[in-house]
């Protein structure tokens, strides 16, 4: 019982990070690589002596959903994204309603060029989770970046905006809406 709980506090903690990383990372769209640079290998923190951890643990307790999520987690911070995509899918059939995941397994996709399978998962996170904050985020990146569905965009980040005028990339949304509004004026001219 105590592991599980030390293993479920450690989940938590990475997902806090794993989010701070990817709220870092959308500042400058991500490119859709399976692995990172190696100068960004120098930069990532140590997350192959974590991944080993993960699997132990699984090996021992293969539904572990805290293990599994980690997992998951540790991939996705390093850059090896299919490898992400196939712990989020094992944990969505364990609990295919968790938010967090769907929106995980979106960027993922996303970032090995598979756009469409990430609109679905992050619908589906806000279907689960209407006012999750980084499933709305996320689409907004989505819709604006690589669809160039600058209305999406804007709706859906200054959607987000209300519910969270804090939002850690607010400056940024607000940016990029400013920028949305201005080649949609264009267009019409």
């Amino acid at each position: 019982m105590k592991i599980l709980s030390l293993g479920v506090a450690l989940c938590c903690l990475l997902c806090t990070a794993c989010r701070n990383v990817e709220e870092k990372r959308a500042n400058s769209i991500p490119p859709a690589t399976d692995h990172p640079s190696k100068s960004e290998k120098s930069q990532t923190p140590y997350y192959y002596g974590l991944i080993e951890e993960y699997q132990t643990t699984l090996q021992q307790d293969p539904d572990n959903l805290a293990a599994l999520i980690g997992l998951g987690t540790a991939y996705s911070d390093s850059g090896a994204w299919r490898e992400a995509i196939a712990q989020y899918e094992r944990v969505l059939k364990l609990d295919p309603r968790n938010a967090d995941v769907h929106t995980d397994l979106g960027t993922a996709y996303r970032n090995i060029g598979y756009p469409e399978r990430a609109l679905t998962e992050y619908r589906l996170a806000l279907t689960y989770e209407p006012g999750h904050l980084n499933a709305r985020y996320n689409l907004g990146l989505l819709y604006g970046f690589t669809f160039r569905d600058y209305p999406a965009a804007i709706k859906v980040w200054e959607d987000l905006l209300r519910i969270a005028p804090n939002h850690p990339q607010a400056e940024f949304m607000r940016t990029n809406i400013a920028s949305f509004r201005k080649a949609l004026k264009k267009e019409h001219e």
